[in-house]
């Protein structure tokens, strides 16, 4: 069921938030899927959904998402929640971008959040190791343990362009 991104906030940002890890899933140049585990952070800004994960800049990771960009993420819990999240992720290069995503995962609670960024030290947001993406969603499919419990296995659905699935 197609809806507005308002209908699905407030369960997508707890769901993702108390999940706290995802799968995330590229495609390698012959369009095969490459999953791995990640911990990002989704927040709300300008009304529209956006990610922040950090992670290793792999030559693997980097390969597939310079040849395409577009990743999905997977949220399940033990009581059969479940969000989808296909993005456009990107690296965070600039000082200003890496220092929002460094406060951001200082700020958060754990266990969403990092407060002990030491690893990073001394340099910091310039430490060659604190590798940012980028995570912009485009689709977001959410489905409710309720939901499935009561039989209905319909999720709700949001998509940046408004389109169907």
């Amino acid at each position: 069921m197609r809806t507005s991104f308002t209908d699905i906030r407030e369960d997508f940002l707890r769901f993702t938030s108390d999940i706290d890890y995802c799968t995330v899933t590229t495609v390698d140049a012959q369009r095969r899927p490459r999953s791995r585990v990640m911990h990002p952070i989704f927040e709300v800004i300008d009304g529209r959904p956006m990610g922040w994960a950090v992670t290793a800049r792999s030559p693997v990771k980097t390969r597939h998402l310079a040849g395409n960009p577009h990743v999905s993420c997977a949220y399940w819990s033990p009581a059969q929640n479940t969000v989808y999240v296909d993005c456009v992720a990107g690296w965070v290069d600039d000082l200003d971008g890496k220092q929002y995503v460094w406060d951001l995962f200082r700020s958060t609670p754990p266990p969403l959040g990092w407060g002990d960024m030491s690893g990073y030290q001394p340099e910091g947001v310039a430490h060659p190791m604190f590798q940012p993406l980028r995570l912009q969603p485009w689709r977001i499919q959410v489905l409710r343990a309720e939901q499935v419990a009561g039989g209905d296995f319909h999720p709700r659905t949001w998509n940046a362009d408004g389109s169907e699935d």
